[in-house]
């Protein structure tokens, strides 16, 4: 039976890999995991580093951080035949990707394309910590009691859009989670002052490497921020505490 595995390794601390994840890179032969630029550096493979032993090979695999969605189709398929020729010479393949594997990650759209054009490969999944999960332990700010809702997407695309999504929010006891902050620093701090959020909001950076940051969003300077950084806005606590 051919298996190919697909692990999650978390957010950058390699102590937040689990043991799923942990054991399926030790019991590898091929170590995969995606670079943005050829001959780049993989922050996956730097987080699971103390896992990947001198015997395994490495199989380094591009996919550009772009929009073009043809492009990115042409990627997935590419990594799916380039993943598949080392299952079938007998390998035992584990794909590694940042985080965890079903959110916004390139490991649910290698899932699907091997899905779709290698049904005869058995794909194993294994999840990973979240970063914004890790975020919220760091900094320890519950992400949801219950009764309460929880809402985790990119940082839309405008200003107006996103005040809509932060009102509504207040109205439902919805705690947001704002991914892929990057560039858009500059304006969404200006929200988050004018609805008066600023200083209940945590803003957090490269969450489990030796330079993360996790700080209260008033204390953040504007400009842009890393692709890969957060912010956590809970408007509003229960009445009751335990």
């Amino acid at each position: 039976m051919k298996v190919l595995t697909i692990a999650g390794v978390g957010p950058g601390d390699p102590s937040l890999l689990t043991l799923a994840a942990v054991d399926a890179i030790q019991e590898s032969t091929v170590v995969s995991y995606p670079v943005s630029s050829r001959g780049g550096d993989s922050l996956a493979e730097k987080i699971a580093s103390k896992w990947i032993t001198k015997d395994k090979k490495k199989l380094p695999l591009h996919f550009p951080m772009v929009d073009d969605q043809n492009t990115l189709k042409s990627a997935w398929r590419v990594a799916g035949k380039e993943l598949m020729k080392m299952v079938d010479k007998g390998e035992r393949v584990v794909f590694l990707a940042q985080g965890d594997i079903s959110l916004f990650s390139t490991g649910s759209y290698l899932s699907k394309e091997l899905e779709k054009y290698h049904p005869q490969c058995v794909v194993k999944l294994i999840p990973g910590v979240t970063s914004f999960s890790a975020a919220a332990a760091k900094s320890k700010l519950p992400l949801a009691f219950q009764e309460e809702e929880l809402l985790v997407l990119p940082v839309p695309d405008s200003y107006d859009e996103l005040k809509s999504i932060l009102s509504d929010a207040a109205s439902k006891k919805r705690v947001v989670v704002l991914l892929k902050l990057g560039k858009k620093w500059e304006w969404v701090k200006l929200l988050l002052e004018e609805l008066d959020l600023i200083k209940t909001s945590i803003f957090a950076e490269r969450i489990g490497f030796s330079d993360q940051q996790i700080l209260r969003a008033s204390d953040l300077s504007s400009g842009t921020r890393p692709y890969f950084s957060l912010l956590l806005i809970r408007q509003s606590w229960p009445l009751t505490m335990p």
